[in-house]
């Protein structure tokens, strides 16, 4: 190493740069510049005739010494230049000290000249005495910056050379925009072009340390330092797909396509994880524009910031990704157009430009093709499988530090939740911070549900009335039979992963695997009860939709109406409950005009709707009679409910009144079991209004208070209940 000079650090690189910066404006000075006699300058020697340059038209001319003297200065300082880059290269590679300014020349791909105008254009960022030496060069205190035409004057006096530099300049006219910035839309000549470093290479040289771990708020690099990640495993074989193809490419000679590699997945389906991975495989990181804020820009401004990341990108040695590309590319035209001038951008320094892009089932974001020069290679993640959901939410749980009070439970979450991993972690994480600020030791089940609600955006509800449920299996008063029906829905739920996937279902049955059920019965026997319980059970929300409600007189608009309900139910997972059924299920209509086509097709579309959800929907009637049997056949449950008998109607009238509300000791239940014939919401109204009787007069709920509500309940069909069914408690007659 003896003899080899080498910097010390940064700053005596930049010592060095500004005292060659100064001895190229005072040689340019000395020969090119002259004062006139009220202090004006004047350029002398090959000044170009511009509008404001016609007085400074040349009247001196360049002598003989003069031309041999500069020239012998010239060449001496272009020596000295390739001698201070030479030594800034042997700092970096052989001392191991990072030079910023030095690096972001070399990476970038500068040439010679352009190396040049960047070390003019970097002094007045480490010194303002610059500015005001350039603008007393350029005769305007406006100009801060050199100019083209300056920097082209400073570097050679010969004519013909200044000529090709200008050409060269302008063939890589995009390329020093990225540099640079562009030229100002003004009337000014293109060699009025001011060379003033983009604020993002400026920060770059200054704060590339710091700016490094928080990024920018376009933009964020990320670095994967762990493969143990759980999301990894999810899609792996996407990032070993895309190493192989990148491994490829590096084996092959280059070619002049530039590939646009596209990763299409759901939000949260692990896209940026996944680049991430593959760069890491490359010994890079990543850095992800969201063109999601983009798209509402102008077209300038958002290719300017799109600029910013490509050499962001470029100098962090990182994968250039363009996150969300859908909001520009399948937006408007303008933002199409933005978008053409971006690839551009990005394809003067990157042969692989990475894309992520978050699509629709069957929506197509990709209308109008790409420039000619771009190859494009798809790869599209495919959602976890229950198996693997569940095992997210057991590995984002314990990556947390937390325990499950129920140690099925993840199972149960993965086969009702079709959430994508990151939608995953972000509900463990929810679940887990609310057991901290609880106290909780083990996350209680229900943390866990209502985090996962949480994470459900849909609009059902603008559809459909939300039900609470309250009721659980000891509510429901029902026969075995029926109950047990019940009971195997719920299962076909929380067992999905097994049978499906453990067990290979899945390639057997690969549409209609979710539950429907046909609730039968009379008014008041229990169906919207028991689509409450069904609701507990699983934790799920249930809605309820009043077909009447759905239905329209215009052709197709009922169709739409329900295509709307199922879109948002897939998207919130809930219990769909279409009460009054009949009205769209009846029998089959002969075709005779346009309306039977249109009653058919309704009834046909909602069967296939119901096929295509794979959670439940639940069809109720009080007319099963009038059920097509083709339909019954595509329900995978009918459950009737029958008029209560006496042994249920006495267990309803036992459970119906809650532990709380004190009740007198002549409550004869088996009396009321044995001469009432009532529906569970019949006795339950009874209750109700027995109870509002009784404290409306502060007394506690007894007999007289009960039948006085059966007979008010009786009357509502236009029944008078008389001595013969009142008995003994005739007494009470209203």
């Amino acid at each position: 190493m003896d003899g080899v000079r080498m910097f010390s650090g940064q700053e005596e690189y930049f010592q060095r740069l500004l005292v060659l910066v100064k001895e190229e404006i005072s040689l340019y000075t000395k020969y090119a510049v002259r004062l006139k006699e009220n202090g004006g300058i004047r350029h002398i020697y090959n000044t170009k005739l511009f509008r404001d340059e016609l007085s400074n038209v040349m009247e001196d001319a360049f002598t003989h010494m003069d031309r041999k003297s500069y020239d012998a200065q010239r060449e001496d300082l272009f020596g000295r230049w390739r001698a201070f880059h030479g030594e800034a290269y042997r700092t970096m590679k052989e001392g191991g000290v990072f030079l910023p300014f030095e690096y972001m020349l070399r990476r970038l791909g500068l040439n010679g000249f352009e190396q040049y105008i960047a070390c003019l254009a970097m002094a007045p960022e480490l010194n303002r005495e610059f500015e005001r030496m350039y603008s007393y060069l350029q005769d305007d205190l406006a100009w801060r910056y050199p100019s083209l035409d300056l920097c082209i004057k400073m570097y050679t006096m010969e004519e013909q050379e200044q000529n090709t530099l200008i050409h060269q300049v302008f063939a890589r006219k995009e390329l020093l925009c990225c540099v640079f910035g562009p030229k100002p839309l003004t009337q000014e000549s293109e060699l009025a072009w001011r060379f003033k470093l983009r604020e993002t290479l400026v920060e770059y040289v200054f704060f590339h340390e710091s700016d490094l771990k928080r990024g920018k708020a376009q933009y964020r690099l990320k670095f994967l330092d762990e493969e143990t990640e759980p999301v990894c495993n999810i899609n792996r074989q996407t990032a070993e797909s895309l190493s192989r193809r990148l491994r490829e490419e590096a084996g092959q000679a280059v070619t002049e396509e530039i590939r646009l590699f596209f990763l299409h997945g759901p939000l949260g389906s692990g896209k940026k994880l996944q680049i991430s991975l593959a760069a890491k495989r490359q010994g890079q990181s990543a850095l992800f524009l969201d063109m999601k804020g983009l798209a509402y820009q102008k077209e300038e401004q958002m290719k300017e910031t799109a600029c910013d990341a490509v050499v962001r990108a470029m100098l962090d040695h990182a994968f250039l990704v363009f996150d969300h590309w859908e909001t520009v590319w399948a937006g408007e035209k303008k933002n199409r157009q933005a978008a053409i001038g971006i690839l551009r951008c990005a394809s003067l320094f990157f042969k692989d430009v990475f894309f992520t892009v978050e699509e629709s089932p069957g929506e197509d974001v990709f209308g109008g093709e790409y420039p000619a020069g771009y190859g494009i290679e798809e790869f599209r993640l495919r959602f976890p499988s229950i198996r693997e959901r569940s095992m997210l939410f057991q590995a984002f749980l314990a990556e947390a530090g937390w325990q499950a009070q129920e140690g099925q439970v993840c199972d149960t979450l993965a086969a009702q939740f079709d959430f994508s991993p990151g939608t995953i972690r972000d509900a463990v994480w929810l679940a887990c911070r609310n057991a901290a600020v609880q106290g909780e030791e083990k996350i209680p089940t229900a943390y866990l549900y209502q985090a996962c609600q949480q994470k459900i955006s849909h609009k059902l509800g603008e559809r459909a009335s939300r039900v609470n449920a309250a009721y659980t299996w000891d509510d429901l008063v029902l026969e075995e039979g029926p109950k047990e029906l019940l009971r195997q829905a719920c299962g076909q739920i929380s067992c999905r992963g097994k049978v499906y996937e453990e067990w290979g279902f899945a390639d057997k049955i690969a549409y209609g695997r979710g539950v429907s059920l046909l609730f039968a019965g009379p008014p008041g026997t229990g169906k919207t009860m028991a689509a409450q319980v069904l609701a507990k059970e699983l934790n799920l929300e249930l809605y309820k939709v009043e077909l009447s409600g759905v239905l329209s007189k215009y052709i197709g608009e009922t169709q739409k109406n329900l295509k709307e309900i199922f879109d948002e139910v897939k998207k919130s997972r809930s219990i769909l409950f279409f009460d009054e059924a009949d009205v769209l299920f009846g029998k089959r209509v002969d075709v005779s005009d346009a309306r039977d086509i249109s009653a058919n097709a309704q009834t046909a579309y909602l069967l296939q709707k119901m096929e295509e959800y794979d959670g439940i929907t639940i069809l109720a009637t009080n007319l099963l009679q009038n059920f097509d049997d083709a339909y019954k056949r595509r329900m995978k449950y009918i459950i009737r409910f029958t008029f209560p008998q006496k042994e249920q109607r006495a267990l309803m009238w036992e459970k119906v009144f809650p532990e709380k509300m004190p009740l007198a000791g002549d409550i004869d239940i088996e009396y009321l079991a044995d001469n009432f014939e009532l529906s569970g919401a019949s006795i339950k109204n009874i209750a109700v209004n027995a109870a509002f009787l009784a404290a409306s007069k502060q007394e506690i709920t007894g007999m007289e208070h009960i039948m006085t509500a059966l007979q008010q309940e009786y009357e509502k069909s236009g029944k008078i209940l008389g001595k013969a069914e009142l008995q003994e408690y005739y007494i009470y007659k209203i």
